[in-house]
């Protein structure tokens, strides 16, 4: 087994998904890394100028729920298709913790794993920089709101997906774009405020707008939907409002309130942020 020095990214993919397969490959042909023997797991590369494992298992990769007591690594990024039933043409990018397939579920959650503004930020601006370059101007590129699996992580955490259909999953051009973001990005700096967001769609349109077009980075972004499922229910309102903001690689300076929040949880968000002396836009 090898013995791992500490280093900072963990890039993880599914040996089930051909785009996180493809993006993988991808990266490997753009960077030298040498293969190595992690804990067992299927396939693991180190890649020295990223400071970074790349790693393929054998799960689904919402479901990687062991990797803390395998990896001694600082941040996590999970590389990974993106399905949507519109089979738009997107890259997206996202944080985790809410149970959005059962919200029932969500009630008895105990944390989010951490999410991380600046690096979402900065594969937000690179998945439009090279999907612009790449002549596929025609993806979306976007947050999605905080969603899906893993749930039991402690490290920060950030999914970076292609989508929507299988017809982008295996496209080559497609795949490269993703793989230079991801490089772009890890040895990348962003000076940006770190901003929570409450409400919206899933795809996060106006906190995208705001991100790409100010120096606000987005970690948690707990949306509508949610929001009015438990519209009246403030325990646990309170409980994602606390979650989204405290759960950060960064500490959120700022939270901004889509206009259509359902009222107590607007109200519960107001008075968090003035307990707590956050500024709300």
């Amino acid at each position: 087994m090898y013995e791992a020095k500490t280093v900072k990214y963990g890039l993880i993919y599914s040996l089930r998904d051909v785009a996180g397969v493809g993006i993988a490959k991808a990266i490997k042909s753009m960077v030298s890394g040498k293969q190595v023997f992690l804990n067992g797991l299927s396939e693991s590369y180190l890649i020295d100028d990223l400071d970074a494992f790349l790693i393929g298992v054998d799960c689904d990769i919402t479901e990687c729920e062991f990797l803390d007591s395998l990896l001694d690594i600082d941040y996590y990024v999970m590389i990974s298709k993106h399905y949507s039933n519109m089979g738009v043409k997107s890259f997206t990018t996202h944080h985790v913790g809410i149970p959005i397939h059962d919200l029932s579920l969500t009630r008895s959650i105990n944390h989010f794993p951490p999410s991380n503004p600046n690096l979402s930020k900065l594969f937000l601006m690179n998945l439009s920089k090279f999907s612009k370059e790449s002549g596929l101007s025609d993806f979306v590129v976007s947050y999605e709101v905080t969603h899906h699996g893993p749930f039991t992580l402690r490290r920060p955490l950030t999914f970076v997906e292609l989508g929507s259909s299988p017809d982008e999953w295996v496209f080559k051009e497609a795949q490269e774009v993703v793989a230079h973001a991801v490089i772009n990005s890890l040895n990348a700096e962003v000076e940006c405020v770190a901003t929570v967001g409450f409400g919206g769609n899933h795809y996060a349109s106006l906190f995208t707008s705001r991100s790409l077009g100010s120096d606000e980075c987005y970690g948690h972004i707990v949306p509508n939907y949610v929001l009015k499922h438990f519209k009246e229910d403030a325990y646990v309102l309170n409980k994602l409002i606390d979650f989204a903001i405290k759960y950060s690689s960064t500490t959120t300076s700022r939270v901004v309130l889509d206009d259509k929040v359902p009222s107590l949880a607007k109200k519960l968000v107001k008075d968090y942020c003035s307990k707590v002396g956050l500024s709300i836009h």
